[in-house]
């Protein structure tokens, strides 16, 4: 359900705190534009996300992605708490990743950024603006973001959209040498009742290039004698 979410176009943060910030706020959102245009991101790259769906159906899968460009190979190697002894594979090609930092990042020149506060992480203070948008959009809408206050890129997102009323939240932090997806949370209302769905990413590694067999067709498991 978040991959449809995102793909169209939240969880309960902690208290804005009203902290003093030594920067101004337009110099915040000027420091983020600016991390924002210099970001780079991976082209190769594994990484596992565990899938926990709840509401009209219950479901936990654990995948192992492996990507390079817009080539992906999934691997279904968990369902509900049980390994697989053969993981599910589906080979996805000219496939956009849907969790980039650059593709769901709000940008200035399409909101209007008003400051909310500041919120303790750790050892620094993230800051905290509700979006608006500037325009009608396409259904999709950023609400609130949470930039780092270190990096100046993208904590946190909480978006809406129209469809199904859904909404949700879109956290990222630093692997390695990059800024990625570590979580997301969506909730909408589906036939039957009200769905919601949790993603969590671990397991991040950025090899400098992958197999060519890695994305070949995965084959079938031959079928079993007949009996008799």
């Amino acid at each position: 359900m978040i991959a449809v979410l995102v793909a169209a176009g939240a969880l309960h943060a902690a208290p804005v705190a009203q902290a003093p910030t030594p920067y101004a706020p337009d110099a915040i959102v000027a420091r983020y534009s600016e991390s924002l245009a210099r970001l780079v991101e991976p082209r190769t790259f594994t990484v596992e996300y565990t899938l926990e769906q709840t509401g009209t159906r219950t479901l936990e899968q654990t995948h192992r992605i492996f990507r390079h460009g817009n080539d992906e190979r999934d691997e279904i190697i968990a369902v509900n708490g049980t390994r697989a002894t053969r993981p599910q594979v589906r080979i996805f090609r000219g496939r956009p990743y849907r969790y980039r930092v650059a593709a769901l990042a709000p940008k200035p020149e399409a909101y209007d950024f008003e400051y909310l506060g500041s919120r303790k992480d750790g050892h620094h203070a993230d800051y905290v603006f509700r979006l608006t948008p500037n325009g009608s959009g396409n259904g999709y809408t950023v609400t609130e973001l949470t930039i780092d206050g270190v990096t100046f890129l993208p904590a946190a997102i909480a978006f809406r959209i129209r469809q199904n009323q859904g909404s949700g939240t879109i956290t990222f932090a630093k692997s390695g040498s990059f800024w990625v997806a570590s979580g997301a949370s969506a909730s909408a209302r589906v036939q039957g009742g009200k769905a919601e769905e949790r993603l969590t990413f671990s397991h991040w590694r950025f090899p400098a290039s992958l197999p060519p067999s890695t994305f070949a067709i995965a084959r079938p498991l031959p079928a079993p004698p007949v009996k008799g």
